[in-house]
């Protein structure tokens, strides 16, 4: 049976940690596929810039990554979706396959408060990344768990935008020229 992984976020912009999370999940779980599925303009989150440009971001940040795919299934929703509701979403157009769900372990910790959790929990399996020492609660007997070197988050990258910061360390050269040429995360 193949192995899938499903990742998504506002990837607000993608940075080398988000890459090194897909590349991690696709040697340590043998995954023949793996999906990055960004949030659509409805997410509710400040500052999220538009689909396409962060769409056009991703595909950026993982032209180098054999066997990824970039997700539209976001891009044209009329109202917020849920975890649930893209989970149930992947699960029927990839029935025939053993699916893994990637997230932070920020994520995770608030899993339990999600439209759905205890199905969520027991219905499917997950990746998570954890970042420091935190005490991990085990909600899901199918949850994995795994380490990260890269300790950056989309919005400390924003930041560094706003302040002309050196980004060489923490973003794709190609997103980084990508960012610059659009003049994105400045501020109005």
């Amino acid at each position: 049976m193949k192995k899938i992984g499903f990742f998504g976020g506002s990837f607000n912009p993608p940075t080398i940690a988000h890459f090194e999370i897909a590349k991690t999940s696709i040697e340590e779980f043998g995954l023949d596929k793996l999906v990055i599925v960004p949030m659509g303009d409805k997410y509710e989150k400040s500052g999220l810039i538009s689909f396409n440009l962060r769409y056009e971001m991703l595909e950026k940040a993982f032209k180098d990554l054999d066997n990824v795919e970039i997700s539209n299934m976001q891009q044209n929703q009329k109202k917020r979706t849920y975890a649930i509701d893209s989970f149930e979403e992947i699960s029927k157009k990839y029935n025939k396959t053993e699916n893994f769900f990637i997230m932070g372990l920020d994520n995770y910790l608030n899993i339990n408060k999600w439209k759905g959790s205890e199905e969520l929990l027991k219905n499917y399996k997950y990746i998570v990344f954890k970042r420091g020492n935190i005490k991990i609660p085990n909600f899901s007997k199918n949850a994995f768990f795994l380490d990260i070197s890269y300790n950056i988050s989309s919005s400390d990258v924003r930041k560094m935008i706003k302040n002309n910061e050196n980004l060489k360390d923490v973003l794709n050269k190609d997103v980084i020229d990508f960012i610059h040429k659009n003049n994105l995360y400045k501020e109005k």
